[in-house]
């Protein structure tokens, strides 16, 4: 549908619920939120019953979802993905790739060479390859390298423009070079998967920053060591991806931070990897057995943790119901504040006048009703 009015629903803005207006539609462009719908009358009417009217959610870090890993798909497994993660609410998601230059070459190649994908993909997240090995996580350690310019400048040009973040480690010797390299390409530094102290952070202020997944591979809060953890509770200018899947970190870490930090920050995230959004069970994945369930995606050999089962929409819910944010929060943590830090606010993340009417209806539960945009 290109124009239509929204009836009868709670239409969820950035800091408050919206009863009894309609929201309207034209050329798929939010035009007018009104309480008088009446010289709309020639526009079809969609019956939102009570539901929750929302802008569609924001998959800032995943690696896979359904029976894909991003770093293994054709173009056709991309599409479907999309229309797997288009039913659960998500209408843009950023791939995310460990640093194997060949995979992510050809993933880029793939985007750039379908112009059509990028309405759903914005661009790509490599974690390393300039990030410290004693931190490394899931990352295959073949990846990671120490900090070099001429190295980061090819893999600019090899990604044709749709690196949109990187990690690094700051207190790596050379990283500060790359951090700046990084801004002045419109590329986001994200500190991550490190051992730095407050001190190795650089000067943060007026730039786009973000911490890639807090708390996990990287130095944590001590009362001794000021570790990178502890960098979105002193400066509140940083954003701060969160995973709210209840494995990577738990629950009282979760309220904490809901009571503690900045709401304008704060990002949720899945991690979401191969079978996110499935039924529990397991599945190959590059040779290896992978068993998803309620303690995470892990390797059958070893138990190694390898990314989240859940998908934002269900990372969302469990957020709400745990910290009993409300909605428009909830909203703003997973679709607003990434798309800020993405630069597609003017159009994503929010429902206003002018913007995309990327919009979707939710239960009371926040299930899913209708993607508007299917």
């Amino acid at each position: 549908m290109n124009n239509y009015k929204i009836a009868n629903g709670q239409i969820v803005l950035q800091d408050a619920i919206l009863q009894n207006h309609s929201l309207i539609v034209k050329d798929k462009t939010i035009v007018d939120i009104t309480t008088d719908d009446d010289h709309y009358s020639d526009i079809e009417t969609v019956d939102a019953q009570g539901a929750y009217v929302t802008p569609s959610l924001v998959e800032l870090h995943i690696h896979g979802c359904s029976h894909y890993g991003f770093d293994t798909v054709e173009e056709a497994d991309v599409y479907e993905a999309i229309e797997f993660l288009k039913k659960r609410g998500i209408n843009t998601f950023v791939p995310t790739f460990i640093c194997d230059r060949a995979i992510v070459k050809r993933f880029c190649n793939i985007l750039a060479n379908s112009p059509a994908l990028q309405k759903y993909i914005p661009g790509i997240y490599i974690e390393g390859p300039f990030v410290n090995i004693n931190k490394k996580g899931g990352i295959i350690a073949d990846t990671i390298h120490k900090p070099n310019l001429d190295v980061l400048k090819q893999i600019i040009a090899e990604t044709r423009g749709l690196l949109k973040l990187m990690t690094i480690a700051p207190e790596m010797q050379g990283n500060h070079q790359v951090f700046h390299h990084l801004l002045q390409n419109n590329i986001v530094p994200c500190f991550g998967h490190s051992n730095a102290t407050i001190a190795d952070v650089y000067q943060t202020q007026g730039h786009n920053i973000n911490i890639t997944h807090l708390f996990n591979a990287m130095s944590g809060i001590s009362h001794k060591t000021n570790g990178l953890a502890m960098l979105p509770f002193i400066d509140r200018n940083i954003f701060f991806e969160l995973n709210g899947d209840g494995v990577h970190v738990n629950n009282e870490i979760l309220q904490m931070c809901y009571k503690h930090l900045n709401h304008d920050k704060l990002i949720l995230i899945s991690d979401a990897v191969i079978s996110a959004g499935l039924e529990p069970g397991e599945h190959d994945y590059f040779g290896r057995t992978v068993i998803s369930g309620k303690h995470g995606v892990r390797y059958k050999d070893g138990n190694v943790l390898m990314g989240s089962q859940l998908l934002i929409n269900d990372v969302l819910k469990r957020f709400l119901k745990l910290t009993g944010a409300p909605l428009h929060e909830g909203i703003r943590f997973a679709s607003y504040n990434p798309s800020r830090l993405l630069g597609i606010s003017d159009k994503k993340g929010s429902i206003e006048p002018g913007k995309d009417a990327d919009l979707l209806l939710l239960d009371r539960n926040f299930n899913v009703v209708r993607n508007l945009n299917m």
